[in-house]
C-alpha cells in the first residue's frame, strides 16, 4: 500500500496540513448545512477530481444489486467523481422497489484505501473538507438506511475511508487476504465519513477506541471475533458468488418482508423508542395478510391436520 506510506504522507501532506490547522474544523460539517446552496451547486467541485467509477448492476428477479468501486489503478481509491456517482447510486437504490440485497465490493485485489490522495492534497481547504465530510456523511448514512440487506465483500485492504465505507453496510465478509485499518489518527485526523460512530456501535466503546487510536491492522479472524465481520470467505471461492450464497439465508423471503425487517431494524437503532415502536407497528400492518403471511399460515394449518 505505497500510497499510504508514512514517509509519503509526511512529505506531501504535513507541511500543507500544518498551515491549515488553525482553520480546519471538520467536526462542524453537519452544523453548516442549513444555509448551503442546492446540492448540484454545492458539491459540483467534486466532479473536478476525476478518475475511476462506481458501477452498479441490479437483478430484478433475485432482488440483488452489486456495487463495485472501479478504480483499480489507484487500488479503488475514491475520487470526487466517484463520490458523486455513489450518491446517485444510493438515490437510485432507494427507489428500487424490487430490491432485497446489496453487495459492495472493490474491483481487483483491493476493497478501498479511502479517498484518493491526489484529491486530498488539492483540497486541504476547510470549506471543501466540510463539504466532502457532509456529502459522504449523508451518502453513507443513506446507504446504511437502505431497505436492502447490505454486505461489504472485502477482498484485500479496506483502509481509512474504505474502512468507514464497510461499516455502512449491515454485514461484512472477508477473504483471507483482507484486512481493515482505521488509519485516520495516524494521518492527523479522525473519521470524516461517519465510520467512527458506526464502528463504536458495532464493536463497543473500548474496542472502537483501540482500533481508532492505534490504526492497527484487523485481520479476518479478529474481525469475526469482535463482531466486525460475520464470515471468512473460503480461499479460492469467487467473492461475489460466495457472498451471494451467504446472503441467501437472509433474502429467501418475499421482497416486502425482507424490506420490512430491515426497516424495523433501522428504526430500532436510530429512532427514540416510541417512534421506533410506531415504525415497527407500521411495518407489521404493511405485511399482515399479505401473500407471504397467508402462504405461511396455510402451510402451518396444513401441517397440523
Amino acid at each position: 500500500m505505497a500510497v499510504f506510506c508514512s514517509s509519503v504522507i509526511k512529505r506531501a501532506l504535513v507541511p500543507k496540513l500544518t498551515r491549515k490547522l488553525g482553520e480546519c474544523h471538520l467536526y462542524t460539517c453537519a452544523s453548516t448545512c442549513a444555509a448551503a446552496p442546492p446540492d448540484n451547486v454545492r458539491y459540483s467541485w467534486l466532479s473536478t477530481a476525476g478518475g475511476g467509477a462506481v458501477d452498479l448492476t441490479k437483478d430484478d428477479a433475485s432482488g440483488l444489486a452489486v456495487l463495485t468501486l472501479n478504480n483499480p489503478e489507484r487500488l479503488n481509491a475514491v475520487t470526487g467523481h466517484m463520490m458523486l456517482q455513489l450518491g446517485d447510486i444510493v438515490n437510485d437504490l432507494k427507489e428500487w422497489k424490487n430490491g432485497k440485497a446489496l453487495i459492495v465490493r472493490g474491483k481487483g485485489r483491493s476493497f478501498c484505501p479511502g479517498a484518493d490522495l491526489n484529491m486530498v492534497y488539492n483540497m486541504l481547504d476547510s470549506k471543501q473538507g466540510r463539504e466532502m465530510c457532509s456529502f459522504m456523511h449523508r451518502t453513507l448514512t443513506e446507504l446504511h438506511r437502505l431497505p436492502l440487506i447490505s454486505v461489504a465483500a472485502i477482498d484485500g485492504p479496506a483502509i481509512g475511508g474504505g474502512a468507514e465505507l464497510c461499516t455502512a453496510t449491515d454485514f461484512r465478509v472477508m477473504t483471507e487476504r483482507a484486512d481493515i485499518k482505521f488509519v485516520q489518527a495516524l494521518l492527523g485526523i479522525v473519521p470524516g465519513w461517519g465510520g467512527g460512530t458506526r464502528l463504536t456501535r458495532l464493536v463497543g466503546r473500548t474496542r472502537a477506541l483501540d482500533l481508532l487510536s492505534s490504526g492497527r491492522t484487523i485481520r479476518p479472524e479478529e474481525a469475526v471475533e469482535i463482531g466486525l465481520a460475520s464470515w471468512i470467505i473460503p480461499t479460492g471461492r469467487d467473492v461475489v458468488e460466495a457472498t451471494t450464497e451467504w446472503l441467501q439465508r437472509y433474502t429467501r423471503g418475499r421482497t416486502e418482508v425482507v424490506r420490512a425487517v430491515k426497516n424495523v431494524v433501522v428504526a430500532g437503532t436510530e429512532l427514540p423508542v416510541e417512534e421506533a415502536l410506531a415504525k415497527e407497528a407500521e411495518q407489521f400492518v404493511n405485511v399482515w395478510g399479505g401473500p407471504a403471511h397467508v402462504e405461511a399460515i396455510l402451510k402451518s394449518m396444513k401441517h397440523k391436520k
